[in-house]
């Protein structure tokens, strides 16, 4: 603590993992030598975005039939953040980042950005001509906007039902 101002500085790495806050008790002394009351201050350490979201698996393996109608849902993702839950550096949204093939359309599948949840999208799943698709999908912290990590997932297409 600076004598004169009364700041208060870190003297060492805090890391809100190890702890949470500090409560430190002070007090203050006239150049009189007469003693104020001593006051009570909690210092709270603020949470630092240092981890990134990790997919639960590296990569995700599912099935979609031929007639599958748009908003068919497919698979689902997911992926955990280490941060201090219910704060946004472990606010998680996903993305598609690529499509592999891009035919018929860029655009055969898509993702609810907050459950993971990947849905039909396009039209003319033809297990013929497209057996497999394999999306690239992102999990960002920061509601999307933070650190991020990728997982793949590979679709099957199989004969309809």
């Amino acid at each position: 603590m600076e004598r004169d101002t009364g700041s208060l500085y870190v003297t060492q790495p805090v890391d809100r993992v190890e702890a949470a806050q500090y409560k430190l008790q002070v007090h203050a002394v006239a150049e009189s030598g007469a003693h104020q009351e001593v006051m009570n201050v909690t210092v709270k350490v603020i949470n630092q975005n240092d981890n990134k979201p990790v997919f639960i698996q590296n990569t995700f393996e599912g099935q979609v039939a031929e007639n599958s109608v748009k908003g068919s849902e497919v698979i689902k993702v997911e992926a955990t953040d280490a941060n201090e839950p219910d704060n946004a550096n472990s606010d998680i949204r996903y993305s598609i980042l690529s499509q592999d093939p891009q035919l018929p359309s860029d655009n055969m599948f898509e993702i609810n950005s907050v459950s993971g949840a990947i849905r039909v999208a396009g039209t003319g799943l033809d297990r013929e001509k497209y057996p497999q698709y394999t999306l690239t999908v992102q999990a960002a912290d920061m509601e999307g906007e933070g650190l991020s990590g990728q997982a793949q997932v590979i679709l099957k297409v199989v004969e309809s039902q």
